[in-house]
């Protein structure tokens, strides 16, 4: 028995602050087989036709409250792009003496490293007091390679996968913060739901968009629908293909997007004129360009890129695994909103103690921050007069997003010593 297709989540390092929230996803083989083979024994805590799990939307990441076998609470984010659950701190399995059936060999992000898993069976999993889950399997990493606590600045433990929602219609309701498992005999779209073309491939829906990136006109793309990638919209590229992915718009910002299990990723930012989605047509949208070669399309199973949350949360979203269907309802006004990118050139990761310690991880070259003199490893003490200890990480990024002309004041720490310098924020893309 072996795995295949297990999502692999990268350890961002960014751009600019805004990809600190970034999630980019690649592809691990591992063999099909026993997420199908697995027990389904699903016990409802709560009344009612409908369960419903109320989450945290953190920097972008659907995290949800997670109870391991009625003992250990922890944290996973919700990840519609993954197959399988992973825990990924293996210390807690240990101590709670899980046992342990097979041991794996994955390969990471250059496809070419190995890494090592291992399938845990006998896992009770209780999720927001409404819903237990007895007898699962899940994998469980040998190293936690991912650090989120670094990227969403809030600690998470492990990631539950469409192994785990396949079984349900799952409606993800982003503005009241619900995620509402309908058992699907039942189950109804609402009259202003509207089917969005997608295909499913190992309980994983690809959604079919036409999207015009620096082209007058739109060309249909294949895009994971993927709740756990905190981005907009992310794009793969071929040089050595003449295929429309490659359309790039005029002004982009390179970038190293991310360092992955086993290797990096690295591309460019910059703005798609316009996603077609739901009968909706959403403009300027931020997108992330990924360079591969065309040997990588059927290893991706041959998607050409990822929707993320950035966009997802504009919409009422509903998964159908039964009937591989997928539904979005755009959410008032809100879809048709600017979509915000960061205008500082800094990324920012946090770390110490409860997490409200932050380190520059990357600056782009050219950059207000760059300009400024602010280096990668300097650690932010305060901004614009607030010390950074009372700031989430999420806040410090929106700021860093601001106005095109908002000056910004940052104290900072190198080598002991302390500096303030200030620039004012413009749009890099």
């Amino acid at each position: 028995m072996s795995l295949k297709d297990f999502h692999q989540l990268s350890l961002p390092s960014a751009l600019t602050a805004r990809l600190s929230v970034l999630v980019i996803l690649a592809a691990l083989t591992l063999v099909p087989g026993w997420v199908k083979g697995q027990r389904l024994d699903l016990k409802r805590l709560g009344k009612g036709k409908t369960i419903q799990l109320p989450f945290e939307l953190v920097n972008d990441f659907i995290v949800i409250n997670v109870l391991l076998d009625n003992v250990m609470p922890l944290r996973f984010i919700v990840d519609t792009g993954a197959e399988n659950t992973v825990l990924l701190e293996k210390e807690i399995s240990d101590l709670l003496q899980v046992n342990y059936q097979r041991t794996f060999n994955i390969r990471g992000a250059d496809v070419n490293a190995e890494l090592t898993a291992y399938l845990a069976t006998g896992v009770d999993l209780r999720l927001a007091d409404a819903l237990l889950a007895r007898n699962r399997s899940m994998l469980v990493l040998e190293e936690n390679y991912f650090n989120f606590q670094r990227i969403i600045g809030s600690n998470i433990q492990g990631i539950l996968g469409a192994d785990f929602l396949m079984r349900f219609v799952v409606e993800i309701d982003y503005r009241k913060g619900y995620i509402t498992l309908h058992e699907p005999r039942s189950y109804k779209p609402g009259p202003r739901h509207v089917e969005v073309p997608a295909g499913f491939i190992r309980n994983r829906a690809y959604l079919n968009l036409p999207i015009a990136v620096s082209a007058n006109e739109v060309s249909p793309r294949k895009l994971l629908l993927d709740s756990g990638a905190g981005l907009t919209l992310l794009i793969h590229t071929f040089g050595d293909s003449t295929s429309t992915a490659t359309d790039l718009p005029a002004l982009t910002v390179p970038t190293y997007i991310g360092n992955g299990l086993g290797g990096s990723l690295e591309g460019s930012v910059g703005r798609s004129r316009a996603v077609r989605l739901a009968g909706r047509e959403l403009n300027g949208v931020v997108t992330y360009f990924q360079p591969l070669d065309t040997a990588g399309m059927a290893f991706l199973n041959d998607r050409e890129g990822i929707v993320g949350n950035r966009i997802l949360k504009r919409f009422n979203v509903v998964i159908d695994y039964i009937r591989n269907k997928v539904y979005f309802k755009p959410e008032g006004g809100y879809w048709k909103r600017r979509f915000r990118f960061d205008r500082s050139g800094m990324s920012i990761i946090a770390g110490g103690q409860n997490l409200r310690t932050y380190n520059v991880a990357n600056i782009v070259p050219g950059s207000p921050a760059d300009e400024a003199g602010i280096r990668v490893g300097d650690r932010i003490v305060a901004m614009n007069g607030t010390s950074v200890s009372f700031i989430g990480l999420g806040t410090l990024i929106r700021k860093l997003e601001g106005k095109v002309g908002k000056k910004i004041k940052i104290r900072y720490e190198r080598d002991g010593k302390y500096n303030i310098v200030e620039f004012r924020l413009r749009s890099l893309i």
